[in-house]
């Protein structure tokens, strides 16, 4: 039976709250009717983030300004993943009066036709990363991404935790001593779905099919794991069309909104 339409849904908005607690490093608090987790140590919108809201017209304002007060004491920006199934309907329009504001638009892809053949760069690489590749991929995150090279360290840690298949990959050029660029996949617990995240590239080598030899090389593993769909977030702007022509469809939208304390 085809994976559905609500699995895949699932794996899209759940996707950034798969990550399990690390002590001292990414803390997973409580707030009502949200999932959410916390980097006790950098202030950045991706390690500080909350979402998947099932608040109502009763308490969202009042969650809304529990979130603050959090991170607010904290010193730090926090995130609100704004996914398709969120409540209640005038969400968008409670943060944005309490001082969130929009900074990300991304597009909620999926591939089902884990059999696609890709055509990637011959002159491009990619491997999964090892242990001994732990430097490169912190780099590659805190540079490419970009994001706080603490934070990079973090996500290093905390991805394999998350799911199942959880790992780093690495792309090389011919003729190009260290890799250009880096990207992540994992498959949430008892899913049939891959999710594809983190996909980030040297400045220098972007343009030259390093996606999509990253696309390929999670989709073929995603595929030998017996996953029957693979989703991604991709940004409308940069990844979400290219990946619109490997295939992919858009089956809802995902934005980032942020606040932090003046």
């Amino acid at each position: 039976m085809p994976v559905d339409k609500t699995a895949i849904l699932h794996a899209i908005e759940h996707s950034l709250f798969a990550f399990p607690e690390l002590p001292g490093q990414w803390d997973v608090p409580t707030f009502p009717g949200l999932q959410a987790h916390a980097t006790p140590e950098v202030s950045h919108p991706f390690g500080n983030m909350v979402g998947v809201s099932t608040l109502t017209k009763e308490n969202a304002d009042a969650v809304i300004a529990e979130v603050q007060e959090f991170f607010g004491k904290r010193g730090h920006m926090v995130g609100w993943w704004l996914n398709p199934s969120s409540t209640p309907v005038d969400l968008v329009a409670r943060l944005e009066a309490a001082g969130f504001s929009r900074i990300v638009e991304q597009a909620g892809l999926v591939l089902t036709d884990m059999a696609k053949e890709f055509k990637p760069n011959p002159r491009v690489t990619v491997r999964p990363a090892t242990a001994a590749d732990r430097e490169d991929v912190i780099r590659l995150y805190s540079v490419a991404y970009p994001m706080p090279e603490r934070l990079a360290a973090i996500y290093y840690e905390v991805l394999p935790l998350a799911g199942s298949g959880g790992a780093h990959y690495l792309a090389f050029v011919e003729g190009v001593k260290e890799p250009v660029s880096v990207s992540s996949m994992f498959s949430p617990k008892n899913s049939r779905v891959a999710v594809l995240q983190g996909a980030a590239t040297l400045t220098d080598y972007r343009g030259h099919g390093i996606y999509t030899a990253m696309v390929a090389a999670r989709m073929a593993d995603a595929r030998a794991m017996g996953k029957e769909a693979a989703v991604l977030q991709g940004d409308r702007k940069t990844s979400a069309p290219i990946c619109v022509k490997l295939g992919f469809a858009e089956v809802c939208s995902v934005d980032l909104y942020v606040w932090a304390k003046a």
